[in-house]
Formats: structure tokens, sequence, C-alpha cells
């Protein structure tokens, strides 16, 4: 068997991608593509918001005309009492940059006429005061100041980090899913496989399903597959171990029973009884043996079990003359058995053998004036049909924090199985084995007010 060591040995010189490094390619390039997608979206906006509005060049085209119109006038008085009245700071230039009107330029708006652009240039990304340059006839011009107030850059800053904001979340949620689910396909499948494990599939297997470059899921997988084969060997071991001690134990049990069947010839009156308490024991020795072999050959017989439809209602019925033989003075068997329940997939043997625990243990531990009943119910379970076979009692029940574990193999809850009242917690064990050979289940819960209910659920035959 090849040791974890020597996984993790193999493992290293096939490294392609570590965790680290993955998670560090996958953020860098969210990174770089907030970025990218944040410059295009402000390159975006600028050609879409940073330009005069339609409504203000139409205005300053008007002011246009009419100074025009005042120039052909030739009134330069009036000129300036026009600009004067105007609501943007302008100005009428004459070809050599000088006011056409008696009004005088303020010495920054001067200075800013080097820096005159056309109203269909695209404007700064922050607010300023523009000057804008409309010809005129004869080389003058029409300066006009742009108020800060109508600069659409003031609506900018707000626009833009709002992008910012959705790009960056929606690149981020992407970049999120995307890792979410890369780690999530790995963790799931060891996920699945930790329940088939819990399950008692010790055969499951991870190292070739988990198909993953990066380093670290493949040596978690390779440390699975390693516990899966440690615990698969050491429940093999136990499993054989049980088997050979229960089947050498059968030989000198037979020799015993022999010794004790010459000795009661030869014994006094007075020493029979000791004689009839080995044999009580060595009577319930014999039953444990067996029933330790049952168990054992029902675990590895899952799949070369032979099926067949069964009729339940006849079972169920061959089963009733034997529990009445075992019931107390004061307790009481009925069965409630529907003779029109369909025909289930089962092993006739098994299914006996199942109900006689099951009832068996309700005349053990319900109580000397129990009522017992045997009930059959047609139910529908995940979509699927099956026949459930119900042991039902009146007596104290179990309490609810040990009802899960009353299937496991040696299992007494609270002392009630104990020497004297006979069992060895193997017989619940037993109709679990038995149903899940069947690919049936077992379920256990009280009833209200008191008692105890446990379900056989027998798939039906595919009609």
């Amino acid at each position: 068997m090849e040791s974890l060591s020597q996984r993790k040995a193999w493992y290293k010189p096939h490294q392609q991608h570590g965790l680290v490094m993955r998670l560090f390619s996958y953020f860098t390039v969210s990174l770089l593509l907030i970025l990218l997608l944040q410059n295009l979206a402000e390159i975006a906006l600028v050609k879409t918001l940073l330009h005069v509005p339609k409504n203000v060049q139409q205005k300053m085209l008007v002011m246009a005309d009419e100074a025009q119109q005042l120039i052909d006038n030739g009134n330069k008085q009036q000129l300036s009492e026009w600009e004067k009245k105007q609501p943007y700071y302008l100005f009428v230039l004459d070809k050599d940059q000088h006011e056409m009107g008696t009004r005088k330029m303020h010495p920054h708006f001067e200075f800013k006429l080097n820096y005159a652009r056309s109203i269909n240039t695209l404007l700064d990304s922050r607010v300023n005061q523009p000057i804008f340059a409309i010809p005129l006839k004869d080389g003058n011009q029409l300066m006009v100041q742009l108020p800060h107030q109508l600069h659409p850059a003031k609506y900018f800053s707000f626009y833009f980090g709002l992008i910012q904001v959705v790009i960056a979340v929606l690149i981020l949620f992407m970049f999120s899913f995307l890792i979410a689910r890369y780690l999530q396909r790995p963790l799931n499948t060891l996920q699945e496989a930790s329940r088939s494990l819990a399950n008692g599939d010790f055969s499951v297997r991870v190292a070739n399903t988990v198909k993953d470059s990066t380093v670290e899921f493949k040596s978690l997988a390779a440390d699975f597959d390693e516990m899966a084969e440690q615990i698969q060997s050491l429940s093999e071991r136990q499993r054989r171990l049980i088997r050979d001690v229960s089947h050498e134990l059968r030989t000198p049990l037979a020799r015993h029973n022999l010794s004790l069947h010459l000795m009661r010839k030869r014994v006094a009156p007075e020493f029979q009884h000791l004689v009839d308490r080995l044999e009580h024991e060595s009577e319930e020795m014999n039953q444990l043996v067996n029933e330790i072999l049952e168990f054992n050959q029902l675990q590895n017989t899952t799949e070369n079990v032979n099926l067949i439809p069964i009729d339940v209602e006849s079972l169920c019925l061959t089963t009733v003359p034997d529990t009445k033989t075992l019931l107390g003075k004061q307790q009481t068997f009925i069965t409630d058995i529907d003779n029109n329940m369909p025909l289930v997939m089962a092993d006739s043997r098994l299914v006996v053998r199942a109900v006689n625990n099951l009832l068996g243990n309700a005349i053990k531990y319900a109580g000397d004036h129990a009522q017992i009943s045997l009930v059959s119910r047609l139910v529908v379970v995940d979509g699927k049909q099956f026949v459930q076979l119900s042991v039902e009692d009146d007596g104290h029940g179990i309490a609810e924090q040990h009802l899960k574990r009353i299937f496991d193999p040696f299992t007494r809850i609270e002392g009630a199985r104990d020497k004297q009242s006979g069992g060895y917690g193997l017989g619940l064990a037993i109709v679990k084995e038995a149903m899940l050979v069947m690919k049936g289940s077992v379920h256990a819960e009280n009833r209200h007010p008191q008692g105890l209910s446990i379900q056989l659920l027998l798939p039906v035959m595919n009609s």
C-alpha cells in the first residue's frame, strides 16, 4: 500500500499551481479588469457628458446673430449696452482682439483669450469658466465666458464615482462567484465522499475524481484516500476477527454441549439445577455466535443478494402463530395487514427475520401489559412507493437522544438489554443490515402519548 509520504513526494514534482498563486492571479486579473473598465468608462463619460449643453450652444449662436446686427449698425455705445445686458460675461472683438464696444475687458479675461475654444470642443473634467470664440463677419469674434453654474463637469465626479463603484462591485462579484465555484467543486466531491464514508462505504476514493491542478486539493484528496484505506483495512480486519472468532467458538461450544449432556446422566438430582444453568448459558452463547455470524454475513452480501417479488401479507401472517406463543399472559397482539398491498422486491427470509426480531423486542421490552400491533401501509417517500410494516407498542418508549443509536451493534439502551432481559444488542442491527441489503430502510420513533413504533420500508416492485 502506498504510504502518505510517498504520495506527497509524488505530488511535489508535479505541482502546477499553488492555491496562493492561483488566488493571487485571480485577484490580479480582477484588479486589472476593474482599472481597464473604469478607464474606458471615464472616456465614454467624458465624450457623453463634457460638452456644452445644446440649449446653451443655441443661446450663444443667437447672441452671435444679435451682435452681428449691432456691428452692422455701427453704434459702439449700443453694442456696449447690449454686452452688459447679456446673462453671460462676453465681448465682441475685432480681428486684432480689440474691443469693438466701449467696455474694457478684465485682465484675467484678456489672458484667457489665448485659450478660447469652439463651442463644439470637449470641456475639462473639473468645473471652471472656459471662453468660447464664435466667429462673426470680417474676422470679428464673439467671446463668451461660460458661467461655472452651467459647466457639465459639476455632475461628472458623482457619475464617475458611481460608475467606478458599480464596475468594482460587478467585477468582484463575478470573480468571487468564479472562485467560489472553483473551490466548491473539489469540496463538494470531498463532502459527498465523506458522507459515503460515514454511511459505511469504505471503498470510496476521490484522488481520481478531484480533477484539479491545485496541489493543496490534490494533497487533501490523497490524505482522504489514505484515511479511507486505513478505515477500510481496520473495518475488514475487525469483521474478519469477529467472523473467525465466532467460527472458532462453535467447535468448543459443541464439545461443551456434548459434555453437559453426558454430565447430566452422572450428576446427582440435587445438582441438576447447576447443569440446567450451564445449558442455559451455553444456549445464550450459541445464540450470540449465530447472531454475530449472521450480522457479519449481512454486511458482506449486499451485492450478491437475490431480490424477488414477495407478497408481504402472506409473510406477515406466517409470523402470527409464532409471535402469539411468545406473548406474556397480560400482553395482546393485533394485526392490521392490508390484503391489497402490491408486491415488494425483497428476500422472504430476511423480511421474516426482521419482523420477528422487532416483534420479539416489543414482547421483551414493552411491558407485561403491553398491546403490540403489526400494521402495513402503502407510503410514498421522495416520489417512490414503499410498503411500510410497522411494529408498534404502548410501552415506555425510548429516550429521543437514544433513538438513532438503537440500530448500532451491541447497543443496550439505559441497561434495558442486560443479561436478565436477554439480548446482546444485535437484533436491531441485524434488522438494519437486512433492510440495507434489500434496498429498504428502517426508522424508529416514539408514539404519543407513549410507546414505540419501528417501521420497515420495503420498495414496491416496478410494474
